[in-house]
């Protein structure tokens, strides 16, 4: 008898414990409701469409059931999250997901799983109503959602890692945004962006060609009514842009493959472009290759054959190593970096992952190597401002360096990714979708300053024709020894292609069975700056070097003197009236010979509005080029010509002497600058009268610079 007590004691306490949760997991303004058969298998689709990541058709689906139960927390929830994978705008889902919270009453405390017969909405709801907040800038209401997640949900929710890295995320983005970096980050515009996803930048070396994919409609029609069955969307596309002094129209380039088409890489001079193929089920590395003008139809690669068929693939300039995005096979953490090495015997290593701190719990995706090697990614799994973030990572003997974020503006709290770069390092290029303006992925240009540069730039690029009858150039890198093959057959045509960097030197030897004709050696210094070598090569312009050795030098432009409409002193100096500058200095200095020192030539440093007054502008290059004067036995005198622009609202007086005090600013900067390496105004070198300008001509595109003259008058 005490034993049926003590079970009926029993059955009496599971009874009123289970009633307890489901009380306790039940809203207070709706319990539970059943739907029909049909609502069922909705519902069902809805759930499959999401679990498979197919959100736009599953918001789609989401919607009916949102309809017909509009006080439904639980669906409405459902269909929020999927908006946001999609890109709808973040202010509408913000909307549904606080009406998701308030119309659930308690939230549901278990892992969020799909149960169509409960109206509330899990407690999930905070950590993607959190994630809005943020994208809203929201920061304070952003922490108050997720407090109460971590009060409300149980230990093992599988979104507590998602929000705990949203907490990181909300802490860090305050801190980016109070400390941007000095970049202007531009919508690159209806020429290049469209209504849908554009996606996938890659940028030749020389930034002659920029290759991207899209999900657009062609303009022929000919991928009218062909549709992703999942997204709804045209298949995506590769398409081009080409650059002159500005991006020019999009063009649809056409290399065969049927479904979804992303651009991975193209190769620095443009004659390769490497794309991933997506079919629905499977993914594979394609190549196209261009044959008198015109992209032929993509093969599958085997450039590395035991590299997976699915991943994003990058070389680095040079062939010697390649970096791959590949999936962990275990589903542990995402997307991870592997390196290839290129062995002596010409065949590829194993991949090996990469070691550090670079690789994290979340995906590291959408690899990019510069021409200077750096490598850049993005990552969702590092510290940044929120979702996914660019970072870059340099090879420091033999291992790669921790990340770094790129900061604000390239990095925003929404997702950035697919950040690529000329060798120039002056302009990048990156998918964003940012603000989402269009509910897509847009295309932005990101200009840096000198002092913001992210690469660097002391780079010489050769694109240049053959025009002689070789078999084989090779290109030796004399400090490691390194030995390359650059000739190129583009169509009948020989070109020499290579990448050289500063601070190294080279030999180009040109071979003609088995005999050396030529043999070009190019030193470049380790400032020597950005050039460009596209002149045609034969022996009858002295190959590249003419004299057998070539010195790569900084070159800084000449720029023509604007002609000022008012001005202090109107009298005007013709700084091209001594200089006959030869075709090719225009690209090298060297190229001028021992005439450079011998007539006394110009060097020209021009300083836009924007560098003369920050407090980091770099006067030492100046600085080095009167004290290399001053060694060789000469007096430079220095030039100083500033120039101010007038509107309609501001005096003549006030702006000229806003002028003067620019020409003022570099002046005792490089007085200064000489000084520490002991060297004295007027007694070692001197400056000539400031030419102060005024300029109200509003078509005049730079009215508002410094430019620095030095010369050197005779003893």
């Amino acid at each position: 008898m005490f034993k049926h007590l003590i079970l009926i004691v029993n059955i009496c306490f599971l009874t009123f414990m289970t009633t307890n949760i489901l009380l306790s997991q039940s809203p207070s303004k709706s319990k539970r409701h059943s739907l029909s058969q049909a609502e069922r298998m909705i519902f069902d689709q809805a759930s499959r469409l999401s679990e498979e990541g197919v959100f736009n058709e599953a918001a789609r689906v989401w919607k009916e059931l949102v309809d017909e139960y509009p006080d439904c927390g639980n669906y409405r929830y459902h269909y929020a999250v999927c908006l946001l994978h999609s890109g709808d705008p973040v202010a509408s889902i913000d909307k549904l997901l606080y009406n998701s919270i308030s119309s659930s009453g308690s939230l549901i405390s278990g892992s969020g799983k799909y149960n169509e017969d409960i109206c509330a909405a899990p407690v999930d709801v905070l950590v993607y109503a959190a994630q809005v907040k943020m994208l809203l800038l929201e920061f304070d209401e952003a922490r108050k959602l997720l407090s109460r997640f971590n009060a409300e949900t149980k230990k093992w929710n599988p979104l507590r890692r998602k929000a705990d890295l949203l907490n990181k995320n909300i802490d860090a983005a305050p801190k980016f945004i109070a400390s941007p970096i000095d970049v202007s980050v531009t919508n690159m515009g209806p020429l290049i962006n469209s209504e849908f996803d554009d996606t996938h930048p890659v940028i030749r070396s020389d930034e002659k060609q920029l290759f991207f994919t899209s999900h657009r409609a062609r303009s022929n029609g000919s991928n009218h009514g062909y549709f992703d069955p999942n997204s709804k969307e045209h298949y995506g596309d590769i398409y081009v842009t080409d650059r002159d002094t500005s991006w020019g129209e999009a063009e649809w380039v056409n290399i065969g493959l049927k479904k979804h088409k992303y651009a991975v890489a193209i190769s620095p001079f443009g004659e390769s472009l490497t794309v991933s193929h997506l079919d629905g089920w499977y993914e594979s590395i394609y190549r196209a290759s261009k044959r008198k003008g015109k992209w032929q139809e993509a093969v599958s690669s085997t450039v590395i054959p035991h590299a997976p068929s699915e991943g994003v693939i990058v070389f680095s300039p040079n062939n010697s190593f390649a970096i791959m995005s590949i999936a962990d096979r275990k589903g542990r953490t995402g997307f991870d970096l592997y390196q290839y090495n290129l062995l002596s015997d010409g065949s590829w290593s194993l991949p090996e992952r990469i070691e550090g701190p670079i690789n994290s719990e979340g995906d590291e995706i959408t690899p990019f190597i510069s021409a200077d090697g750096t490598l850049f990614f993005a990552s969702n799994g590092q510290a940044s401002m929120g979702g996914f973030d660019c970072y870059s990572s340099v090879l420091e003997n033999g291992e790669w360096s921790a990340p770094l974020n790129l900061g604000y503006p390239i990095n925003t709290v929404d997702d950035d990714s697919h950040f690529a770069i000329s060798a120039e390092g002056t302009r990048a290029y990156i998918a964003s979708r940012r603000n989402r303006p269009l509910n897509d992925y847009d295309l932005f240009e990101i200009t840096f300053t000198d002092e913001s540069k992210v690469v660097n730039s002391n780079i010489m690029l050769i694109n240049s024709i053959l025009d002689e009858e070789v078999d084989r150039v090779t290109l030796t890198e004399l400090n490691s020894g390194a030995t390359s093959d650059i000739g190129v057959i583009v169509d009948d045509n020989q070109y020499l292609r290579a990448i050289l960097h500063g601070g190294q030197s080279y030999k180009i030897v040109y071979q003609k069975d088995g005999v050396v004709l030529m043999t070009d050696v190019i030193e470049i210094s380790s400032d020597a700056g950005y050039h460009m070598y596209s002149d045609t090569i034969d022996s009858d312009a002295g190959w590249i070097s003419k004299e057998g050795i070539l010195l790569v030098e900084k070159y800084i432009e000449p720029v023509e003197s604007v002609e000022p409409v008012e001005s202090v002193e109107p009298e005007e100096v013709d700084f091209f009236e001594d200089i006959i500058l030869a075709e090719d200095s225009l690209e090298l200095l060297s190229l001028l010979g021992q005439n450079f020192e011998e007539e006394n030539w110009y060097v020209f440093y021009t300083l836009t509005s924007r560098q003369i007054h920050t407090p980091k502008l770099d006067i030492s290059a100046m600085a080095e080029e009167v004290l290399r004067r001053i060694k060789e036995g000469d007096s430079p005198q220095i030039l100083i010509t500033s120039s101010a622009f007038k509107t309609e609202s501001q005096t003549f007086e006030d702006v000229n002497v806003f002028s003067g005090k620019r020409a003022a600013n570099i002046f005792m900067r490089m007085k200064a600058a000489l000084s520490t390496m002991g060297y004295n105004y007027k007694v070692h070198y001197s400056f000539a009268p400031f030419e102060i300008q005024v300029v109200i001509d509003t078509e005049i595109d730079n009215p508002d610079y410094v430019k620095i003259e030095i010369t050197s008058t005779a003893n």
